[in-house]
């Protein structure tokens, strides 16, 4: 029995054995086939061997996308990329190299020296540098230093000391339509490099298009894989329609303006009015994006992010709705002074009482009262379908971000009212402008626009182009043209509230609408003018209008002239003066008209005596003789002050320029035939060659021009 259990045993073994040995026979020959299978494939499960071991010794560097510059509508850059410093001290005694220390040693010398530059004092970074830290920083002053702090600081030559560069933007003009241009603020990206992304104006509504793409460049070892890299993409350039030479005008006639009037806040613009472009824009107070001085008081964007009650300027919208709907009747009078409209009572200004007034001058006077029965005439339901017309209460979707839409209150009788001359709706600058793009337009309202074009970097082919757009046509042309013939009252009768802004003595009939809006805080009207928005919107010329104007002033303290409107004016004229004097579109006024006499064939005294007893300026090429041309054909309409050209034979002497504008210089310049050179802008103050010298030696002419306030 034991022996046949023995027995027993032995064959199971042999018979384990046996399986063991054939089951690791089975095991290795799949594995072989396995690593056959791998070495023949280099796959595991789908995965490319080859590939993972590549990648394992790979090394992937991000390659930051530089930023897209912007420029102004002539190319000049409003803004570009630069370079910043942090700046850092050492401290470890251990940070030897080549046997030099590189932290600190003399701490003393370090402190005086870094207080030269940096905006603290030598006992306040001392006390960093007395640190037990092994490296210190020296807060926001030693943050972001411009190239020429870090080069005083390199020139020191300093032990211990570092730097840290970083990606920044600079604005070589400082101030000038910071609001527009806008702000970037620095981040890190995934490889803790610097990058900018844009916060405010158009470095923020374009930032995606300025910002471009980062790209990947990767290393195999020490050679860069070519079938791996993720070619960079940078960021592309923006073009706006801002005219440097204007918005610099307008710059520094708003310093004078906000400095003179101690105001709270201003705003000017420039439109175009044919295209919707924004030539100019301003606001006060700005800040400096190189510094970012001034950026705690100036936040918001004056023309698109501030909507406020705009007062009388909104009377030209309820007198167009008015003359559209055939409920407007100019000789038809009404009493002054005060008007009740569902339990509340409807003033002017200061509650004048003027007696009885056509609504044609309560127009011009800007009477609320008169406006009030113009609304009440319409009806609540007709009104509010223009205010919608005219596109208020909603985005212009300009190039600028966060628009504020607006409001409006409009549920009684008397805020209905109220919104006829400006009160109970608030409206943004750039709607104003879009909205009278319809008066000036001939019914056609366009949108505002800021982005001329954008372009690619490197090959300079454009991606986008900014384009006039229409958004609605509120009104019929021939509204339009009534509107605008009421508007030149305001500025033509003398009892209009803009005769301020008369530009007859320059040729050319302004239409215009004066505003002041009284400010609402916890639901009731602040008193007095220095707590008012006074404000005025101009249309020049009347006839086939080519721009639009805006000038506001918010809770002005101090008056330094007899009429606010006077102070805004001058604002107004230098720049509008300037960009007449540069448009080759503009015409001029007929109202001082005169027919030109003809002058060719007399001798050249006789023909200049002519021309000035008609009332025009001459100026002669050539001296001897009889006149062979005129500049203005003879028969043809021309402005009374209008500088005529006469050619006739023989040497020229240089006539006084005195007072000439861009265009007149310009003219008599290709006349004689010779080069003329330009410094400034506005009309002539200084010429290179004296009155009465003679010309035939010269090829240039060189004239500096100043803006007439």
């Amino acid at each position: 029995m034991r022996r046949l259990s023995q027995k027993r045993v032995k064959k199971n073994a042999k018979v384990f054995g046996l399986f063991l040995l054939l089951a690791t026979i089975l095991v290795i020959s799949l594995l072989g086939l396995r690593l056959f299978k791998i070495a023949g494939t280099k796959q595991v499960n789908h995965h490319n061997l080859t590939e993972a071991t590549r990648q394992s010794f790979m090394l992937n560097q991000i390659v930051p996308a530089t930023r897209g510059r912007i420029f102004d509508n002539d190319g000049r850059i409003l803004a570009d990329n630069s370079t910043v410093y942090n700046i850092y001290a050492v401290l470890d005694k251990k940070q030897v190299e080549n046997n030099k220390p590189q932290y600190v040693t003399d701490k003393e010398k370090t402190a005086e020296q870094l207080s030269k530059v940096l905006d603290l004092s030598k006992s306040q970074i001392l006390k960093r540098l007395d640190s037990n830290k092994l490296q210190v920083e020296f807060g926001s002053a030693g943050k972001n230093l411009s190239v020429d702090k870090y080069n005083k600081i390199q020139k020191m030559k300093l032990t211990g000391v570092k730097f840290t560069p970083q990606a920044a933007r600079f604005y070589p003009n400082n101030r000038m339509a910071s609001h527009i241009i806008g702000l970037t603020n620095s981040t890190e990206n995934k490889a803790g490099q610097t990058t900018l992304n844009g916060v405010l104006g158009i470095e923020a509504s374009k930032n995606k298009e300025l910002k471009g793409k980062d790209g990947i460049k990767s290393y195999l070892g020490n050679q860069v894989d070519q079938n791996q890299q993720n070619v960079v993409q940078n960021g592309q350039n923006v073009t706006l329609t801002i005219n440097e030479k204007l918005q610099n005008t307008l710059e520094n006639r708003m310093d004078v303006m906000f400095a003179g009037t101690k105001a709270k806040s201003a705003i000017g613009v420039l439109m175009d009015a044919k295209t919707g472009k924004i030539l100019a824009a301003s606001q006060r107070p700005n800040f400096d994006p190189n510094t970012q001085d001034g950026l705690k008081d100036a936040w918001s964007n004056l023309l698109n992010q501030s909507a406020y009650e705009p007062g009388s300027t909104m009377k030209t919208f309820t007198l167009a709705a008015a003359i559209q709907e055939g409920k407007w009747h100019p000789n038809d009078t009404y009493q002054s002074g005060s008007y009740m409209v569902g339990g509340g009572r409807i003033v002017d200004a200061f509650g004048q009482n003027e007696g009885r007034l056509t609504y044609r001058e309560g127009y011009w006077r800007s009477s609320n009262v008169a406006f009030a029965h113009v609304e009440q005439a319409l009806g609540a339901k007709t009104w509010r379908k223009y205010i919608d017309r005219f596109r208020f209460l909603r985005s212009t979707k300009s190039d600028l971000p966060n628009e504020d839409p607006g409001s409006i209150s409009f549920d009684h009788a008397i805020d209905q009212a109220n919104t006829a001359y400006g009160q109970a709706i608030n409206v943004t600058p750039i709607q104003l402008l879009q909205a009278y793009s319809a008066i000036a337009n001939n019914g056609k309202e366009i949108k505002p626009y800021l982005v001329d074009k954008i372009t690619d970097a490197k090959t300079g082919q454009t991606t986008y182009t900014g384009e006039t757009q229409t958004v609605a046509h509120p009104i019929s042309a021939a509204t339009s043209k009534k509107v605008r013939s009421y508007m030149t009252d305001v500025v033509n009768q003398k009892t209009g509230t803009a005769i301020q802004y008369s530009l007859k003595d320059a040729g050319y009939q302004v239409a215009a609408k004066t505003g002041t809006a009284q400010i609402s805080e916890n639901g009731q009207y602040l008193d007095g003018l220095t707590n008012d928005i006074h404000s005025v919107m101009t249309i020049v010329p009347e006839k086939n209008p080519r721009y639009i104007m805006y000038v506001a002033v918010r809770q002005p303290q101090n008056f330094p002239d007899e009429n606010i409107q006077l102070t805004l004016n001058k604002v107004f004229r230098p720049v509008m003066l300037q960009a007449l004097n540069d448009s080759d579109s503009a015409v001029k006024s007929k109202t001082n008209e005169v027919k030109l006499a003809q002058v060719t064939g007399d001798n050249v005294s006789d023909a200049q005596k002519r021309l000035k007893k008609q009332g025009f300026r001459v100026a002669v090429v050539g001296s001897q003789g009889k006149v062979k041309t005129q500049s203005v054909n003879a028969g043809s309409y021309a402005l009374k002050g209008q500088l005529i050209i006469i050619r006739a034979d023989g040497s020229t002497t240089m006539p006084d320029m005195t007072d000439w504008s861009l265009s007149e210089v310009r003219a008599y310049a290709k006349e004689l035939g010779v080069e003329v050179t330009t410094r400034g802008n506005g009309y002539v103050t200084k010429q290179s060659i004296a009155a009465g010298e003679k010309l035939n030696d010269y090829s240039k002419i060189i004239v500096t021009l100043k803006e007439k306030e």
